[in-house]
Formats: C-alpha cells, structure tokens, sequence
C-alpha cells in the first residue's frame, strides 16, 4: 500500500508546484522586459552637460562635440565591403575595435576630417555610423578651482560641475540595437534623443578673474574672495596655482582651491574681531587705552610688537595694528571668556559657502595655558581661518552685524549670519578700519575721493616667509563688497594682498587708482 501511496502523492505535488513556478514566473514584474534586454544593445550618443555662465552670460565652461565612427555587425560580407572602401577612401589601413556582443565595432585613429569624408559619403556605406563624443571644455583656466571638473561620462566631481550637477547633467540619447545571439543586428538601428539640459548663470565675473590673474602674476601661490556681504553673490574666488599653471610643481598642490580650503593663520585681520567682541562684552570701553612700548611681559616671555606706539586706543590700535593693546584685550578677557566670546559669533567650525571641498576655519576649544590668549587676540597660535572667512568677517562688519553667506548663484539658498552688538560698536570698529587706508598701516592703498575700510595683516609661518593678508569692504558707508586676499610667502600685509585688493576695488567701482599703483607708475595726483 506504501509503495502505491508515494507515486500517486508526487503525481499529485510535481504538477503542482512545476504550475506555481509557472505562474510566478509570468506574473513576476522584476522579470517584464528581460527578454528584450536579451536582444537589445545600446550605444550611448554621449553625455551632455550645460553650460555654467558668469554673471554676464559669458560661458566659465562648455560641452565639446566631437564624433566618432561605428560600424554596426552586419554580416562579414557587408562588413568586408565597407572595410575596403574605407581604406580606399582613407589610403591606408584602419583599425578596429570589436565588440561582438554589443553587436558593433568602434574604428580607432581618425583624425576629424577623416570622420567628415564618411559623414558627407555616409549613404555609400551600409554599416558605417557617424555618432557624437561630447567632452567638457574650460573656457576660463582662472576660473578652474570654482568652475571644477566633470568626468568623461558626464558627472561632476568636484566644485560648481559637482555642486549643480542635477541641473547640468544630461544625455544626448542612443542608438538602439536589435541582435542576435552572434551579435548581428536583426532590423535597423534607432536613435532615442533626449533633450538637452539647463545652463548654470553663476555670480562670478570672468573680468575680475582675469584681473586677479594678472594682479598674481608675481606671486607663486595665494587667493582671493569676494563678494557681495549684502546678498551673499560671490563674485570672484580665485586661488593660485591650478593645474594650468606650467610654472606649478606637485608641492605646491595645484589641486588645492585656496580660496575656501587653504587654512592660514589670520594675523592682524583678526584684531577687528577681537575689538568688536571685546566692546560687545565690556571688556573695554572707547577710553580704554595702554602705553605702547614693542613688546610686554608675561612672566619671564616677552611678547613684542612690530613698533612703538606709545599711547594708544582702540581706533589708533586698529589702524597702526599694535599688537601691544591687543595683548592687554586678551589679558582682561582671560582665556575661557575670550574662546567661549569667539565661538559664540558662529563663524568658527562650519563652512560658509555651498561648495563641497570647503573647510571650516579652526579656532582651540581651550587654552593650553594662560598666555595662549595674548597670542589668539593677535590671530595666531593655534587659529587657522580660510580666506572666505576672511572676507566674511568683513562683510560683517562693514554691514553693522549682519551678512549673508557667500552663495555662487540663485540656486543656493540665502542665509544670513548675525552677531548682535550696539551700533556705536561697529560703528567704532569701522572708523579704526577705515583708518588704516586712510592714515594707517594700508595708506598707500587708499583711493582717491573713494573711502572704504581695511585691515592688514602679517601671518608668522613656520614654513619660510610671512604669509600677506588683507580684508577691506567697500564703499565705506554702504558696502556692497568685501575682500579677503591671501599671498603665501610675500611678507606684510600691505606690500603685497592690500595693493591687491584695492585695484580690485578699484576696477570694481570703477574709480582712479590706488595711491600705490600711482607711484609705482609715476603718474601725478
């Protein structure tokens, strides 16, 4: 009875399960369309980009076309054929590429005219394709840390290519293939296109980036940010060396964007800060002043200054950048009051711009010990700030306690930095600003008939040479630019990044040139 019972069950089961697998197998949607994929190859037209534009229309970067030739797997004698009459055509032997499988071949080494001999010939060969090669092109070689870099598939892999690259990226489309198991094509092809995708308008201006360029010439390595503190379009954001520069070896990282990842110690562009918190906290008021000797002492170490200045105050302090004074600010602080001051702003440990390769500015959680603070209030130690902090701490105080954040077009989103003081703080603050063009450490930058505000700046390196600083906004009153300039190596801050940036105002508002460029030229005032 056993022996008859098993049969009869599997006879039962087998069926059933072999009609289950069946049915599952025809009613599975992940499998709808495997079998045209089975016979269906396709050959990509190439990736296509838009195009990013400076804040003029004028292209920063744009798609190349190129074209290649194809040959589809028609069958050996058709394929023989056109092989023939290619190399007649050409006089001499072509090389060719197969891919079976993909049910075409790619023909190597032509030379673009080549390629257009078969595209005006193309009815006379029966397996031959002309299709497109699209790359990407830099227009502006100044403008390549910001502009970035897409890969030869079409994605953007770094800076503004990486940033827009939804709005930039598309396809031109492709050539649909129906095979055979051998490969060779069983009807004729069909070209899908797609449409093409937006162009970027960005802030940026190509002719402050070329004026940049020239204004660097000089130098090895630096950068330079601006932008407008009002409404956050940055307007340049240029950093040297790029790959373009023949001159640039590996160690001077050529790939580096200075301009919002090179970190520096800020120097004296850092005291304007320093005197805002120290008025906001009433640490000291506007009478407050020290007897200015080149150096103090804290227990048996002397820190100096770079002069004498005998007796000074804040404004005097900021234009003739006394390290002296700003020693005795740090001292009265102390260091817990001062780092906790300074992180409170929120300027510290975030980044300030949209850009993916941006890093944010360094300020110590704490002091290694208590004269840590006499060295921060100076802006050294161990402070590392970008210039793109630079340019926003003074377009911060330039406005009066606000700024909006750097933003590269109207696609990123606008946000507005505070840090909260009395009017008369900033007010304070600037005129000592405003005086190191006019009468201070930055007088041979000052611009006829044009006030604005500045602060230079001189950074120890432990690597060679001082580093050059220099922040200004402009105009005085209203202003609707602000500067950060960094040259590496280049001593102070006015022989170097404040000549820099005061043509750069200069042609910015389009007013005579600074005193410095005036005397270097011997041109009567």
């Amino acid at each position: 009875m056993k022996r008859l019972f098993l049969p009869l069950i599997a006879s039962v089961l087998i069926p059933i399960i072999v009609l289950v697998g069946y049915v599952q197998r025809v009613f599975d949607r992940s499998l709808r369309g495997k079998d045209v994929e089975n016979y269906t190859r396709k050959i990509s037209l190439g990736t296509v980009r838009g195009m990013l534009l400076d804040r003029k229309g004028r292209p920063l970067s744009t798609s190349e076309v190129r074209w290649k030739l194809i040959q589809f797997n028609l069958g050996r004698d058709v394929e023989e054929a056109d092989k023939r009459n290619l190399q007649k055509l050409f006089g001499s032997r072509v090389k060719f590429k197969k891919y079976k499988y993909l049910g075409y071949s790619e023909i190597k080494g032509l030379t673009e005219d080549q390629v257009y001999k078969v595209m005006k010939l193309r009815p006379f060969f029966r397996s031959l394709e002309v299709v497109p090669s699209v790359r990407r092109r830099l227009v502006c070689k100044e403008c390549f840390h910001v502009a970035g870099k897409a890969t030869s598939d079409g994605k953007g892999i770094f800076a503004l290519e990486k940033l827009y690259d939804l709005h930039l990226s598309g396809e031109l489309g492709y050539v649909r293939l129906n095979v055979d198991a051998h490969g060779n094509l069983i009807d004729e092809p069909k070209v899908i296109v797609f449409q093409n995708p937006k162009d970027v308008r960005t802030f940026l201006d190509i002719d402050l980036y070329r004026l940049a360029d020239s204004l660097m010439r000089p130098y090895r390595k630096g950068a330079i940010f601006a932008f407008n503190p009002k409404n956050g379009q940055v307007y340049l954001s240029y950093s040297k060396p790029n790959p373009y520069d023949t001159s640039a070896s590996k160690s001077d990282a050529p790939m580096l964007n200075r301009a919002v990842a090179g970190l520096y110690p800020p120097g004296s562009t850092f005291k304007p800060l320093v005197a805002l918190l120290a008025l906001k906290y009433g640490v000291i008021d506007t009478l407050f002043g020290v007897g200015c000797r080149g150096k103090v002492w804290l227990g048996n170490r002397a820190f100096r200054c770079w002069s004498v200045h005998g007796y000074t105050r804040l404004k005097k302090a900021i234009s003739l950048s006394c390290n002296v004074f700003f020693y005795n600010v740090g001292a009265r602080f102390g260091p817990k009051k001062f780092i906790k001051a300074v992180w409170e702003t929120g300027l510290f440990g975030r980044k300030l711009t949209p850009l993916p390769e941006e890093v944010s500015s360094r300020f110590p959680k704490k002091a290694r010990y208590y004269g840590s603070v006499l060295n921060y209030a100076i802006g050294q130690g161990e402070i590392l700030t970008t210039p793109v902090f630079l340019a926003v701490e003074a377009g911060l105080i330039g406005n009066g306690g606000w700024v909006t954040l750097p933003r590269f077009s109207s696609f990123d989103r606008a946000e507005t930095l505070r840090i909260e003081a009395p009017d008369w703080v900033y007010r304070y603050v600037k005129e000592g600003m405003k005086g190191v063009v006019e009468n201070g450490t930055a007088a041979s930058c000052r611009i006829p008939n044009f006030p604005y505000g500045g602060k230079t700046g001189t950074a120890q390196n432990p690597h060679g040479e001082d580093h050059s600083l220099f922040i200004a906004f402009a105009p005085y009153d209203d202003p609707t630019l602000a500067v950060a300039v960094v040259v590496e190596n280049a001593g102070h801050g006015s022989s170097a990044a404040a000549p820099i940036a005061a043509m750069i105002i200069s042609r910015w508002f389009s007013t005579e040139k600074p005193l410095y460029y005036l005397w270097k030229s011997g041109a009567s005032l």
